[in-house]
């Protein structure tokens, strides 16, 4: 069925449609196993958020081969374009464009629009990435930060972190609660009336 403006996408479209449509678009979208969806701005929490975890990572990385990305980097895949949080790759740069081949680590900081998606379509296709040894979601809604880290070429183990250091090993690092949430308030949380 078409449109009847232009600015909308089709309802499906290869990576290599979405990267022609995309290209000139004011906003930012990423393509989800053929679906284009619309990235919403990030709260201020999760801005803060990820700026805690590019800015630790960053100083953790110093002086290392592998260097953290912040907003814009750009992940793709088989009908599969994403734009992280934060990433870190191990490899060079590229001279040009955007896209990282092979990111070691990437994060996303869960919005209420992007949770369904971050914790279950994406990770279905970052798993498949060769290259990707950690996948951290970050919660803004309270300290809860679920760490993906891969134990063989299709397997992973999953840990759940609410307070402590997250041990990135391929990175040969760590990632403390505390940092990652610095500056974050979080609403109180309601009691029930069991």
């Amino acid at each position: 069925m078409a449109h009847a403006r232009d600015d909308l996408p089709p309802r499906r479209m290869t990576l290599a449609a979405f990267d022609r449509w995309h290209k000139n678009r004011p906003e930012r979208w990423e393509l989800i196993y053929g679906v284009p969806v619309m990235m919403a701005p990030g709260s201020l929490k999760h801005t803060t958020i990820k700026g805690n975890v590019f800015r630790r990572l960053a100083n953790a990385l110093e002086g290392k081969p592998c260097r953290a990305l912040v907003d814009g980097a750009q992940i793709k895949g088989q009908d599969f374009s994403a734009i992280p949080d934060v990433v870190v790759t191990c490899k060079p740069l590229p001279t040009s464009g955007s896209v990282v081949a092979e990111p070691a680590l990437i994060v996303e900081v869960l919005s209420p629009s992007s949770e369904r998606d971050d914790a279950g379509r994406q990770w279905r296709a970052y798993c498949l990435i060769g290259s990707l040894q950690h996948y951290l979601t970050v919660s803004q809604e309270e300290r809860f930060v679920t760490v993906h880290t891969r134990t063989g070429p299709f397997s992973w183990n999953v840990q759940v972190h609410q307070d402590g250091a997250i041990r990135l090993a391929a990175l040969d690092t760590t990632l403390s609660l505390d940092d990652v949430y610095d500056g974050v308030v979080f609403a109180p949380k309601e009691s029930g009336d069991g």
